[in-house]
């Protein structure tokens, strides 16, 4: 025996006989403890003192040892007990890593799509009626037009925003060239097959296109535009209970194209909408548009149509079409002057 430990043997003889009361006391607290050792190193169950998370297990020194070793400081009889943590497997670790990794991705991911704004493709800079926030204000400031007074044509609308619409002045919505019955029944009832699928219309507004297709033969047709209080107001105003063939949806066709699946419409309508006002801001995107358009159409040998309404005169029209340049994929099949102010063509494209 080494000085240092009879040194402590000997304080803890002087500490007994100087404090007998204290020293049993203290010795029937760790006879406690050591039966709780023992129970939690057989059940695995945790024990209370210790931290949460950890659990006695013999440590692989207390093998060597026999069952009445005595403890260096306690003179108790009993295993080397060690506590360790219950996910100390480096896989379990490798695994939460992993989780913590895929969980910040699908966040950025999310930040990235939803909550930063997209950025303008460059064909959309210096194009007014390209952004889709010119469209929102020009409808708002519509609608208000026309709760207030029934939207009296004669109306100045507000700076940069023009249009030609018939001189009614009970018109309660905003038919461009106050031709859309002229224009289905002149142009798609005579030129469109409803046999090889629904109409597509492009900007549909809340013009009443729809109700002339229904009357003339053209049960089904899907009505897009850019601004959801356009299309909330027609499905207000075309209930599904009253028009099932009507769909109408909220959509970029520029950006997204036709709804899928694509090469299953008869028709593309475009009433003064892209057709217009891309030749005059964005002309360079008009053979994007048509093959846009050519997609949504049946391939061949179908006939499919695309039929617009536009300011551009039949010689114009022509010009804009050969220095769009290559093969555009259409050729005019029948042109109609629409309306009464003068200002409006009516055009047949078929698809070659």
């Amino acid at each position: 025996m080494s000085m240092e430990d009879a040194d402590e043997e000997g304080l803890e003889e002087e500490e007994r006989d100087h404090f007998p009361d204290e020293w049993d006391e203290l010795e029937a607290e760790a006879a406690a403890w050591q039966e709780k050792f023992t129970a939690a190193m057989h059940s695995g169950d945790p024990m209370l003192g210790l931290p949460q998370g950890l659990r006695i297990r013999p440590s692989p020194a207390a093998e060597s040892h026999s069952a009445d070793a005595e403890s260096p400081r306690g003179g108790f009889g009993g295993p080397n007990l060690t506590p360790q943590p219950l996910a100390a497997r480096r896989w379990e670790f490798i695994a939460l890593a992993l989780v913590c990794c895929v969980s910040a991705l699908c966040t950025l991911h999310f930040a990235w799509t939803r909550l930063l704004p997209a950025p303008q493709p460059d064909w959309r800079q210096g194009c007014q009626q390209c952004q889709p926030s010119w469209w929102q204000d020009f409808w708002h400031w519509r609608f208000q037009q026309l709760a207030a007074h029934g939207g009296d044509p004669r109306d100045a609308p507000p700076p940069g925003m023009q249009w030609e619409w018939g001189a009614q002045s009970d018109a309660n919505d905003t038919d461009w060239y106050q031709a859309s019955e002229e224009f289905v029944q002149d142009l798609v009832r005579p030129y469109a097959d409803p046999s090889l699928g629904p109409v597509l219309q492009l900007g549909c507004g809340d013009a009443p296109v729809p109700e002339h297709l229904h009357r003339a033969g053209f049960p089904l047709s899907e009505h897009l535009d850019i601004v959801p209080e356009v299309i909330q107001r027609m499905r207000q105003k075309y209930p599904v209970e009253q028009w099932p063939g009507f769909t109408f949806l909220v959509r970029d066709f520029l950006s997204q194209g036709a709804p899928r699946p694509l090469g299953r419409f008869c028709a593309v309508l475009d009433k003064a909408g892209i057709w217009d006002w891309l030749q005059e801001e964005a002309p360079q995107m008009l053979p994007s548009l048509l093959a846009l358009v050519r997609q949504a159409l049946p391939p061949a040998p179908e006939e499919g149509v695309y039929i617009i309404a536009t300011k551009l005169s039949p010689p114009a029209l022509a010009e804009t079409m050969a220095e769009a340049g290559g093969n555009l994929g259409f050729h005019v099949e029948k042109s109609l002057r629409l309306g009464d102010a003068g200002v409006a063509w009516g055009y047949v494209l078929s698809a070659v």
